[in-house]
């Protein structure tokens, strides 16, 4: 049982890893909405709380329109904890650096997760990612 539970533990870390991978290139939309449930529930600082694929995929075109350039995530202090059967908290900090058409941004932010790992897809589902 404990090896199971240290696999998914570095599958996440693996995730997170690939995640903001994708997340600094700018990818495709549809590469994040894979791996966010229906009713997802985000908050980013400056929005309000929003739910949903098509909530995340009009934030997230808004903020690529807007960039002159990839971005930058550097995450540090990752903390996860099993909450249930395949579900966790993910709780880490991220330094953002990004150039936007009118503003360059270099901020310090807490990032929470709550993900559910699906064995059956080997790959995790979030349910809840709050940036404060």
């Amino acid at each position: 049982m404990e090896n199971l539970r240290e696999n998914n533990l570095e599958k996440i870390r693996s995730f997170m890893n690939k995640w903001f991978e994708h997340f600094d290139q700018l990818d495709d939309n549809s590469f994040f909405t894979q791996y966010l449930s229906e009713d997802v529930k985000m908050k980013f600082p400056g929005n309000d709380l929003f739910m949903g694929h098509a909530a995340f995929s009009n934030w997230f075109t808004e903020s690529k329109n807007n960039m002159l350039s990839n971005t930058k995530h550097h995450i540090s202090d990752v903390k996860i904890t099993k909450e249930g059967k395949d579900w966790f908290a993910v709780n880490f900090k991220v330094r953002y650096v990004a150039e936007m058409k009118d503003q360059k941004i270099d901020m310090d932010v807490t990032e929470d997760w709550k993900l559910f790992w699906d064995n059956t897809k080997d790959q995790p589902l979030i349910s809840e990612y709050i940036v404060s």
